[in-house]
């Protein structure tokens, strides 16, 4: 709610404010007699100015310049390295998406190691579309799934756990044996 108390000199109003697209909106509403009635006035117009703030928000949100940045990538999605002690680093994409008109932030992870780069960027993308309410077909969907070469991480990376594990028990087999060597080295010299 955007009503605040306002005096001008020895008058009394309640200011009603709120602010989209670059621009602000605001009404004043006088305190007479009643206050309780300038200020039931001054909630139909806060609500009024909140409906037209929603309708802002959600014509933005079906457009595909609303979600993808300059550099390619797509607002609230990005490419992390998750490390945790005494597990091996993973990397997730991690969605923190602010849907303008619901109060709460929607956060999730998913992996990249389990599900490869391809899908868990297309699960990811679901999940936008599926908190913004869009259709697997809409323009934006599209749009969004263009943008896979921006999070594409280096190609030498694995893309599944089965393939990370293979690799670590083939170094540690090396160290392992690279360790016996140099120590049956200095047992025979």
């Amino acid at each position: 709610m955007a009503i605040y108390d306002h005096k001008y000199g020895d008058l009394a109003y309640f200011r009603v404010f709120r602010a989209w697209g670059g621009k602000e909106y605001q009404e004043y509403v006088r305190i007479k007699r009643s206050r309780k009635a300038a200020y039931a006035k001054a909630k139909q117009i806060d609500e009024k100015l909140a409906k037209e703030q929603r309708a802002y928000h959600i014509e933005q949100a079906k457009s595909p310049a609303y979600h993808i940045r300059s550099d390619g990538k797509i607002r609230g999605l990005r490419r992390i390295q998750v490390k945790r002690k005494g597990r091996a680093p993973t990397e997730v994409f991690e969605l923190r998406i602010n849907v303008p008109w619901e109060d709460e932030i929607r956060r999730t992870t998913l992996s990249i190691s389990v599900h490869g780069e391809a899908e868990a960027f297309r699960q990811a993308i679901e999940k936008i579309g599926q908190w913004y309410g869009f259709e697997q077909d809409s323009k934006v969907m599209a749009a969004m799934m263009a943008c896979f070469n921006a999070y594409r991480g280096p190609q030498e990376k694995h893309d599944n756990v089965a393939e990370l594990a293979l690799k670590k028990a083939r170094e540690e087999i090396s160290h392992l044996t690279d360790g016996l060597v140099k120590s049956f080295k200095r047992f025979t010299a």
